[in-house]
């Protein structure tokens, strides 16, 4: 049965999820069960490819078999995600998880610096990465919340879901006196 939200503490199933072409899988299981004929065909990939990947996945307890259907004489299996909403956390101590975290942001700091920014960007750095460690691990807490009570939740779609993760994190780190300080910090840093 799928859930609505599974929150992935795991750092060896994250890295699962993170590479390129399972990352791209789980997407287009997001809106409907496929088998491997037609993710091989959509990804241009060789369905031996795509059944390597979908292994990975369904051992890791991301997707699984959903139905069957005969095509002829062939078994055609259809493949779904384990979750509707995966809540991951890159800051959960796993040093390439941590390294994967800081180098997103420095494409950030590309932008800003395009955008005609000054600043020191060890300082910077920093303070984002911070920012986005008390985040994500605000979001992974409601999201366990949710995935203990998600049965009373099915009257919601996922947006909804995701929408109330999001305020109920933004109405929690605005009582945390270290988010907020580093908030006004990132403002003094980015300031023009």
């Amino acid at each position: 049965m799928t859930k609505r939200v599974k929150v992935i503490t795991d750092p060896e199933v994250i890295k699962v999820m993170l590479e390129d072409t399972r990352r791209k899988i789980l997407q287009l299981l997001r809106n409907r069960e496929m088998t491997i004929s037609q993710l091989s065909e959509i990804l241009g990939k060789m369905p031996q490819t795509i059944y390597h990947h979908i292994e990975k996945l369904k051992e890791a307890g991301l997707v699984e078999v959903k139905r069957t259907e005969m095509k002829g004489n062939l078994v055609e299996k259809y493949y779904g995600r384990t979750a509707d909403v995966f809540y991951i956390n890159l800051y959960m101590g796993d040093e390439e998880l941590r390294y994967l975290a800081r180098s997103r942001l420095k494409t950030k700091l590309d932008i800003f610096k395009k955008l005609g920014y000054k600043f020191d960007e060890e300082e910077l750095l920093n303070v984002m990465d911070r920012i986005l460690e008390k985040e994500h691990e605000v979001k992974v807490e409601i999201s366990k919340e949710i995935e203990n009570v998600e049965d009373s939740l099915k009257e919601f779609s996922n947006e909804d879901i995701i929408h109330a993760i999001e305020w109920l994190a933004m109405a929690r780190l605005a009582q945390d006196e270290e988010y907020i300080e580093l908030v006004k910090k990132l403002g003094q840093i980015l300031k023009r």
